[in-house]
């Protein structure tokens, strides 16, 4: 049984449709994975068939001048819209180029199931015409089926604003995205399927289309008046230490720091427009508490700056499931992926959300008691940092409750399972 997974976006993005994969390979399924051709070495590593969109999704639409406004809240609120609409103007083309891949690779290989993030848009018409046999993988709630304390997940990340607007929210959004897919599949799969409204789509993704929210039920648990097509499935997380080794002089930190609290702090594959700023105050913090700390630079959130105390070090890419279980604390953006592998090890968690979900994960956080209330990366300064570090570090709850979380997610993670069925 051949299955394709589309996924368009940063690492979080794409982690949750790798893992299911990878899950799947070890089921005997036939995998194929369609990521934007930076993935492409990370996937071929595991021995998978890959086709890449264009690098441009990327290189334009998250890592531009322009995206790093948008994610940063940098500026005045009208060069944040200035930048909104350059992007704009830019993904309409990408969009086109992209959406069309996905129906040519679809005709290709003749998939028995595809499964697909919310960036992605003509598996959604395919599996209307398929017997649902495209599922929708969603890393956060609060996207597509409502949740009554809370509203759609916005850019801003949303909140709760009332059971009637919440709802409202949702209705809007449905009705925008809606509109998106059909606009954007209505040209190219014209001769292939029959004509379907945006109306027809709204519906069909609300009680039809095969929904799976990869997070885990103790940290959100699946409304009971969802319907039977929605479900909330759990953590999925692969194994990232396949050929890769830890450097000597990283192993030689973290002994000489055994019996320290050690901090891991990364943005992931969110940048910002003052990394070296942000970089210089963290380490000016933690090097005036010997606090030792381990950066992690990934997509340009944080910078390496050299001639740093010896508390300090730096590294580009390192497996999280390899270094979490190493350490006391996890300070980082808030994305699902890495707020949920940061309570699968027990680590407390300080999150400074820079957009969209990071926000909802920054409430979660606070409400479980797993680390203090982040602010914003527009709000974080040097006084703010040191603060939030301190209180992470001293309130021996957050720790415990994170502990406590992290065997919810364990014994979650033994039990978890999805098939490819109707």
């Amino acid at each position: 049984m051949k299955i394709l997974l589309f996924g368009l976006g940063s690492r979080g993005d794409i982690e949750p449709l790798f893992s299911i994969g990878e899950v799947l390979k070890e089921k005997k399924y036939d995998v194929v994975y369609v990521f934007p051709e930076q993935f492409r070495e990370m996937v071929e590593l595991t021995n998978s068939k890959f086709y890449g969109f264009t690098s441009e999704f990327i290189e334009v639409l998250l890592e531009s001048e322009s995206s790093k406004n948008i994610t940063s809240r940098k500026g005045t609120l009208f060069k944040r819209i200035k930048s909104l609409f350059v992007l704009a103007k830019k993904s309409i083309r990408i969009n086109k180029e992209v959406t069309l891949t996905q129906k040519e690779i679809i005709d290709k290989e003749k998939p028995n199931y595809v499964f697909f993030n919310q960036k992605c848009v003509y598996p959604i018409i395919w599996g209307i015409h398929n017997q649902n046999k495209s599922i929708f993988i969603h890393p956060f709630p609060c996207f597509l089926h409502p949740v009554k304390h809370h509203s759609f997940i916005s850019f801003s990340g949303g909140g709760n604003y009332g059971k009637y607007l919440n709802f409202f929210s949702y209705k809007l959004q449905l009705f925008i995205f809606s509109l998106a897919i059909y606009y954007s599949t209505r040209s190219i799969s014209k001769y292939e399927f029959k004509k379907i409204t945006p109306k027809q789509i709204r519906k069909h993704l609300i009680t039809k289309t095969p929904s799976m929210y990869t997070v885990s039920s103790a940290l959100f648990e699946k409304p009971k008046y969802w319907n039977h097509n929605a479900k909330v499935i759990g953590f999925i997380e692969r194994d990232k230490c396949t050929n890769w080794e830890p450097q000597e002089e990283l192993l030689s930190f973290l002994k000489h720091n055994s019996k320290q609290k050690i901090v891991f702090i990364t943005f992931g594959s969110i940048s910002n427009t003052t990394p070296k700023k942000i970089t210089q105050f963290i380490i000016d913090t933690t090097s005036k508490h010997n606090i030792p700390t381990i950066i992690n630079t990934s997509w340009g959130g944080l910078v390496k700056i050299e001639n740093c105390s010896g508390n300090i070090y730096f590294t580009e890419n390192i497996p999280y499931d390899w270094i979490f279980p190493k350490i006391h604390s996890v300070i980082h953006h808030g994305g699902a992926g890495t707020t949920h592998s940061a309570i699968k090890y027990g680590c407390s968690n300080l999150i400074i959300p820079h957009f969209i979900d990071q926000f909802f994960w920054n409430e979660v956080v606070a409400e479980k008691n797993i680390g203090p209330k982040g602010v914003s990366i527009k709000k974080l300064n040097a006084a703010i940092f040191e603060k939030l570090l301190l209180d992470l570090l001293k309130n021996s709850e957050y720790k415990k409750n994170a502990e406590m979380f992290s065997n919810k997610l364990k014994k979650e993670a033994e039990t978890t399972s999805f098939l490819c069925t109707n």
